[in-house]
């Protein structure tokens, strides 16, 4: 298809998806604030704006067409645009030498292109909100309703917990009743983070807790994931170099670290458990599918939406937390220090391995995460130059890992190194692997045995959704919420966007090639590990296995109608959820509140409403103390309460 861009005739893409695509592909860049290709066209900024056959439209919702005559650098678009961005500023939080997204802020970057330094617009005051409830930080004086965050979140993600609230100059994005982050159904996983072009979203900084650890004399511990090291390539522009972990070890030892571990040796260990949880499972037909776990977005994903799936989870730990208890637990041991003494720190391309650390089960191993951009910014405020640091190997016994545990920085690399397992203790006679869609692939394996099974992979927790409407179809499904797998992790370096994921797992790729080990059963100190530390199953279990525990989407938040004082009390709780209301909960509300008005039981009974009770398939819902009355009618109630009620 063939277009006139300002005055030069140009072939475009005829399938591009919009105007501002099909002249990115030729090397014009359209600016814009909301535009986002994995997600639906907003067209909110403005800062598209281009003159198509002599009207001004948004580049983002205009379809090409033969023979379109487009101008995008002519003094009236570039007034309007610049007049867009003082309209922004003056509504923005300006302090960019605090910001997290300080010389990789979108917005500042326009500013400076378009050569404004001063604001003719009176500054708009907003709510000055910082929500510091979970790694995810997130300042509404900084944000600029373009939606990226919302339709990551809803669109990409399928989990929806935040959007857009009020009207007008009070138009916000927030969750539901302003509830804080940490305290939804938020996984975590950083994608609206990754998004977001100023700093209104950003990772939580713990840089303080690793300085305080290292002041502190304690024997601080690394362990380094694989797809960080792809990151720091990209960000110190040492593209080809082929030994950046070695650097980093280097580095990390040179900063105050006593030992320096590849998380990639927990990958081997993690998939070498995985790959036999399942043969297991599949010869007993039972718990099938079995999902990785490897990702605390995705499980945490599950514990929210699919508690029922939660005994098809593996219940082998992460490779962070797996390496973590074998550090915790053995080696510490092995040193002769006390596992207090550790003070275990874990590099992640991932924020919601932050989450993951800290919860219930897991407390106590892991002592600090930090993200790929806090490295950088250790390596930054070093003022040590990468490249002239002298590589030194992983210390061992955790520093040897083989190419498929080096994989599960992407996405497949799990379900390839569980393979790999299987390939070397069973033997793979036959595979096929086919894609249906973008970040979705199948495969029928047939092992020597005879079995044969069929598995998923899957990226992005939006795409789980429909996979979840035909599960019996598949024995095994890898699961990694971030687009691309743990390269397009929530805590990678800015930007982070498809084509970046894409040359990281690139990066990852030819790595991996040069590792000498392929599968899990080759690594000697994975062997040695087995052999000398973890013959007993039952202790082994217990280091190397976890479980997980269903979780509400919601927080209850009960509203007092007719309080009562004491304990001496029965209480009565009515949802008020949307579900719950279309089958009539409010009705039951009011007979429940007149009747105890009424009758000689007030102040013996209190009724409160309540959020919701997570069992909107059989609404309406009511709690008597404490006791879950399903499809409830007003005498279910009452017989549950009691004859003297």
């Amino acid at each position: 298809m063939k277009i006139t861009v300002d005055g030069r005739e140009l072939s475009i893409n005829p399938n591009a998806r919009n105007l501002l695509e099909a002249l990115r592909e030729v090397g014009i860049e359209i600016p814009n604030l909301c535009y986002l290709s994995e997600v639906s066209v907003y067209g909110a900024c403005r800062m598209c704006l281009v003159e198509v056959d002599g009207q001004i439209v948004t580049s983002c919702t205009t379809k090409p067409y033969e023979g379109m005559k487009v101008k995008i650098n002519t003094p009236e678009i570039h007034r309007m645009r610049k007049t867009i961005l003082e309209l922004i500023l003056a509504s923005h939080n300006r302090d960019c030498t605090t910001c997290d997204k300080n010389g990789s802020c979108k917005l500042q970057k326009y500013a400076e292109d378009f050569g404004i330094r001063e604001i003719r617009f009176q500054p708009m005051k907003k709510e000055n909100g910082v929500d510091k409830s979970s790694p995810i930080v997130r300042d509404s004086s900084k944000c600029i309703l373009c939606g990226d965050c919302v339709r990551v979140c809803e669109e990409v993600q399928g989990v929806g917990v935040i959007d857009f609230a009020k009207r007008g100059h009070e138009t916000k994005v927030t969750t539901a009743f302003d509830t804080p982050l940490g305290e939804t159904e938020c996984v975590f996983c950083g994608q609206c983070v990754a998004y977001c072009p100023t700093g209104a979203l950003s990772v939580r900084d713990d840089l303080d807790k690793l300085m305080e650890a290292l002041e502190e004399g304690k024997m601080v511990v690394g362990m380094i994931a694989p797809a960080v090291r792809t990151a720091i390539q990209e960000v110190f522009g040492i593209r080809d170099e082929v030994a950046m972990a070695e650097r980093l070890v280097a580095f990390l030892k040179m900063m105050g670290f006593s030992k320096v571990f590849d998380v990639s040796f927990g990958a081997d260990l993690v998939a070498y458990e995985e790959a036999h949880e399942f043969h297991e499972r599949l010869k007993k037909r039972e718990r099938l599918p079995q999902f990785t776990s490897c990702c605390p977005a995705w499980v945490k994903f599950v514990e929210h939406n699919y508690p029922h799936l939660l005994p098809n989870l593996s219940t082998v730990k992460s490779p962070q937390q797996a390496l973590g208890t074998v550090i915790k637990k053995v080696y510490s041991k092995k040193i002769g220090v006390s596992e207090d003494q550790i003070f275990l720190v874990s590099f992640m391309p991932c924020t919601a391995k932050k989450f993951e650390a800290q919860r219930e089960e897991h407390r106590g191993i892991v002592d600090l995460v930090l993200t790929t951009r806090e490295l950088v910014q250790l390596v930054k405020m070093s003022r040590v130059d990468l490249n002239t640091v002298v590589p030194q190997p992983f210390d061992r016994p955790y520093g040897i890992s083989s190419q498929a545990g080096l994989g599960f920085g992407r996405s497949g690399g799990v379900f390839a190194c569980v393979l790999e397992v299987l390939r070397e203790e069973v033997g793979v006679v036959e595979e096929e692997y086919s894609t249906p869609m973008d970040g979705v692939r199948y495969a029928n394996i047939s092992l020597r045995d005879g079995t044969k099974f069929r598995g998923a992979i899957v990226y992005g927790l939006g795409k789980v959704r429909e996979l979840m409407r035909h599960l019996e179809d598949f024995d095994i499904v890898e699961v990694m919420a971030c687009n691309f797998g743990c390269v397009g992790g929530g805590g990678q370096p800015y930007p982070n966007d498809t084509k970046t994921r894409q040359f990281r797992a690139q990066i990852l790729r030819s790595t991996m090639g040069i590792k000498t080990l392929v599968s899990p059963n080759e690594n000697y100190y994975l062997v040695k590990l087995y052999e000398e530390d973890l013959r007993d199953e039952e202790a082994r279990h217990h280091l190397i296995h976890t479980n997980y525990k269903p979780r509400r989407r919601y927080p209850e938040k009960d509203v007092e109608l007719l309080p009562v004082p004491g304990d001496s009390k029965k209480t009565v709780k009515v949802c008020l959820g949307t579900s719950c209301y279309t089958k009539g909960s409010y009705t039951l509300l009011k007979k429940l509140i007149d009747h105890v008005k009424e009758s000689d039981v007030e102040g013996r009974v209190e009724v409160l409403g309540t959020f919701c009770l997570e069992n909107c398939g059989k609404s309406p819902n009511v709690l008597v103390d404490g006791k879950l009355l399903s499809e409830a009618t007003f005498e279910k109630v009452l017989k549950e309460l009691g004859e003297d009620v």
